[in-house]
């Protein structure tokens, strides 16, 4: 479940991994945002629906098919991938739904870099 129970979230991070999660809120909590976590994407779209959710950073290759954020006819905030799955897949993801990602970034990602990328999404948002 979230790590959060704040209404408002800035980011909520989409990761099967616990320590992956944990470690990238953190990052992201020390940099003075509102991060939540959660494992699955049924319960990512459940806090989208509840909470005001700014951003969203996503493990595509989650154990329940991180693809399924993008089914059905929702309003979802900027997502941003950050897998493991290489870069070449990571541009082919960004083609095929490039209207719907912010953006796509290869695991490991520098903190800073993470940081920056999160700051530019909820601005859009």
């Amino acid at each position: 479940m979230p790590e959060s129970d704040s209404r408002s979230v800035d980011v909520l991070v989409v990761d099967d991994e616990p320590a992956v999660a944990s470690s990238t809120a953190d990052i992201l909590r020390s940099a003075g945002l509102n991060a939540a976590t959660t494992s699955t994407v049924k319960e990512a779209l459940a806090m989208v629906e509840s909470r005001d959710v700014r951003s969203i950073i996503l493990d595509h290759q989650l154990a329940d098919n991180g693809e399924k954020i993008f089914e059905g006819v929702r309003v979802l905030p900027p997502i941003i991938v950050m897998s493991g799955i290489g870069r070449e897949a990571l541009a082919a993801l960004q083609v095929l739904h490039g209207d719907r990602l912010f953006a796509c970034m290869a695991k490991p990602v520098p903190p800073l870099r993470l940081i920056d990328v999160v700051k530019s999404a909820i601005e859009t948002d």
